[in-house]
């Protein structure tokens, strides 16, 4: 009697936990680009976390949208026109934000915030206008559950340039988050390690949107790294647990998606944020991992 007791609960943990990532690849593909995306932006946006710079990233993320918008109106849904057409879009809307923010009176977080107001607007009216209603839903929500493999093959270049990058520059961006001063004073290319780090998130965004959607992907970035710096008290300790966080609720929200048949992306944000929720709890009760 025990012994068929322990299997059959072993064959409804399996079921329920194991099973839809043996069995189907769509679930499989699915969960690669959340784990690639959770190494390569969740670190990202932890440095955007300790620079201050949330709104920022909320701004480039919703900057893609015209870009995104204007590939699917010429090009269909095909991943890399859409991808390069985000890529490009917040590039843009990066470059003019700098721009007014070094020409003018305007703080950075207050130009990012008029030209995300801007391309944001601009993004709706174009779907609103050219747009199909499963394009406006695949584009502002995403669908990871129906990733391809080129798709699967964008994100995982941007995994690896983002890691790349990151393993180079690690120490010069810290010193850009913590003393932003003495970076400029140690002589080393501010604007052009910048503009780099910011064409990464763009990246990483327009990747995050292939799985989560535009109005989502920021959730992908920050999320965790939130989750990781209440947490943690240590830096070194916030990249490694904010992706651990990164990937187990995407994981909890991939299986939400499947048995309950609720959609992927606001699933997958649903459990980071109960994650992040429960952190903040947790360090409520006056403890810390790290």
């Amino acid at each position: 009697m025990k012994i068929w007791a322990r299997n059959t609960m072993f064959s409804t943990l399996w079921n329920l936990f194991i099973l839809p990532f043996v069995e189907y690849a769509f679930m499989q593909r699915a969960l690669l680009s959340c784990v690639l995306l959770c190494i390569s932006a969740v670190p990202l946006g932890v440095f955007l976390l300790l620079r201050g710079l949330s709104l920022v990233g909320d701004s480039l993320a919703h900057g893609i949208l015209p870009g995104i918008a204007l590939a699917a109106i010429f090009f269909g849904m095909a991943p890399v026109p859409l991808f390069i057409g985000g890529i490009a879009a917040g590039l843009i809307v990066a470059f003019i934000s700098n721009q007014l923010s070094t020409r003018s009176i305007i703080p950075e977080e207050a130009s990012f915030t008029v030209i995300y107001s801007l391309s944001l607007a601009l993004g709706v009216l174009i779907l609103f206008h050219h747009g199909t209603n499963t394009n406006v839903m695949h584009l502002l929500f995403g669908s990871v559950l129906g990733i391809d493999s080129v798709t699967l093959s964008l994100i995982a270049a941007v995994c690896v340039l983002t890691t790349l990058f990151l393993g180079k520059f690690r120490k010069l961006l810290l010193m850009y988050c913590f003393d932003p001063l003495l970076f400029q004073v140690a002589g080393y290319h501010h604007k052009v390690l910048m503009f780099s780090f910011f064409a990464l998130v763009v990246s990483n965004l327009v990747a995050s949107y292939q799985a989560i959607g535009t109005l989502l992907a920021l959730g992908l970035m920050m999320l965790p790294a939130i989750t990781g710096r209440i947490l943690c008290g240590h830096y070194r300790q916030i990249f490694k647990v904010s992706s651990l966080f990164g990937i187990f609720g995407c994981y909890a929200g991939l299986l939400l998606s499947y048995h309950i048949d609720w959609p992927s992306g606001p699933s997958i944000i649903l459990c980071l944020g109960v994650q992040c929720l429960a952190a903040y709890g947790f360090k409520r009760s006056g403890k810390t991992l790290y």
